[in-house]
């Protein structure tokens, strides 16, 4: 597999699209282009910037994408800009893209049904292997998505995701699929044949204090914790009244997210809070099952960096095949890095930090590309067995991926 990525900083979407595009092509050494995967800040985003890499790339490539609150590469990370890679597959790979429009009409759980059956068509006698999905940041049922995925692609089918973001004002994203700008949407690549990956996703938040059970939940809200409002666990801890909460609760909801203990797993599956309502429930980014066991989180800059080194670590432990490098004629490699916007905002100037413990484990000539998201899709590392994905928050995900 031939990987060429261009990034580019120009503020008008045109000069960037025509910037990034050559010059991924120029560092993909191969003449064939198969498919397209552009990243960019949220004030790039429209029909010309992809109507500008459509006609640059001469010939119907397929593009697939999504806004972000910054772009990373391996050049750095950058609030303003646009990612292009460039894939040349091998003629053992196979893959599909595939999109769904108007999820809030369709349902989470039936749009993700649809985009599964789409991305399936095609591969009736090819080995299927990994789904990479983008999708809408601001969907209150990203988890319910996933289960409609995991009904057509199997509950434990390697399924790995990020969902689109912008500059942190919660107000749209936008998900790319060929020339069209979309949101309320998904899209997705669904890969076969022969395709070596590895996949590492970790969060570095530690349980505070006593386990507590959600009592009343239904969907993405919890009304009560031990029977009490569910507000009333941050009441405790930072000794705030419901006002004030509301007023800080993007920014607590970053160091001190709720835990869901699953069980046969290794890390706790967190949720950030999008909103407390008047009666005291949390309205969460993802959905939570009543009754089950939860804690609240807390992390530092510190336990964030390690969680990264982790996640690499687990990465680096690509499947099936070692990837050889395309210097001595071989394959190479490429990574794509999906980064919690709410570890964005942790780590602040330090987030060049994480890029370049990436950089420096996975070594500096390897293409990376990735973005900052409002919610991760990826399977947790389970004690026994490596399968069901799940909506995250916080995390950062890092798929390692070769031909």
């Amino acid at each position: 597999m031939h990987v060429g990525i261009g990034v580019s900083t120009e503020k008008d979407p045109i000069l960037a699209a025509r910037e990034a595009t050559r010059l991924a092509a120029i560092n993909l050494h191969s003449e064939k282009i198969d498919l397209a995967i552009v990243f960019s800040s949220v004030d790039l985003a429209s029909v010309g910037l992809l109507k500008t890499i459509h006609l640059s790339l001469k010939g119907h490539v397929p593009i697939v994408g999504s806004s972000s609150a910054a772009i990373i590469s391996n050049q750095g990370v950058f609030k303003h800009g646009l990612a292009v890679m460039l894939l040349s597959v091998p003629a053992n790979v196979y893959f599909n893209v595939a999109c769904v429009r108007n999820i809030k009409e369709k349902t989470a759980l039936s749009a993700g049904r649809e985009l599964g059956e789409k991305l399936i068509y095609g591969f009736r006698d090819i080995r299927r292997d990994l789904s990479i999905i983008f999708s809408d940041g601001l969907m209150d049922e990203g988890s319910n998505l996933i289960y409609g995925l995991q009904e057509r692609l199997g509950r434990s089918f390697p399924l790995v995701g990020a969902s689109a973001s912008d500059n942190m004002r919660f107000l749209r994203t936008y998900l790319y699929f060929n020339q069209e700008v979309l949101t309320d949407s998904a899209v997705g690549i669904l890969w076969g044949g022969k395709l070596n990956f590895g996949l590492g996703i970790k969060h570095g938040w530690k349980p505070l204090g006593k386990p507590r059970t959600i009592t009343k939940s239904e969907g993405n809200i919890i009304y009560e914790i031990d029977h009490k409002p569910a507000v009333r666990i941050y009441e405790e801890y930072l000794a705030r009244n419901l006002t004030e909460l509301q007023k800080e609760i993007r920014r607590i909801s970053i160091l001190y997210p709720i835990g869901m203990y699953l069980a046969g797993e290794q890390e706790y599956l967190l949720r950030n809070i999008l909103s407390i309502e008047n009666n005291g429930s949390l309205r969460l980014q993802g959905n939570v099952m009543e009754g089950s066991t939860m804690r609240l989180m807390i992390g530092t800059k510190e336990s964030c960096l390690n969680a990264t080194r982790q996640a690499l670590d687990e990465a680096k432990k690509i499947l099936f095949a070692p990837i050889v490098d395309i210097t001595r004629g071989g394959i190479k490699n490429s990574v794509f890095v999906f980064d919690s916007a709410s570890r964005y905002m942790l780590l602040r100037r330090d987030a060049g930090q994480e890029l370049e413990i990436i950089k420096e484990g996975f070594g500096k000539d390897t293409p990376i590309i990735g973005l900052y998201t409002y919610g991760e899709q990826a399977p947790l590392k389970a004690i026994s067995y490596q399968g069901q994905a799940y909506f995250h928050n916080q995390t950062i995900a890092i798929l390692n991926i070769g031909g």
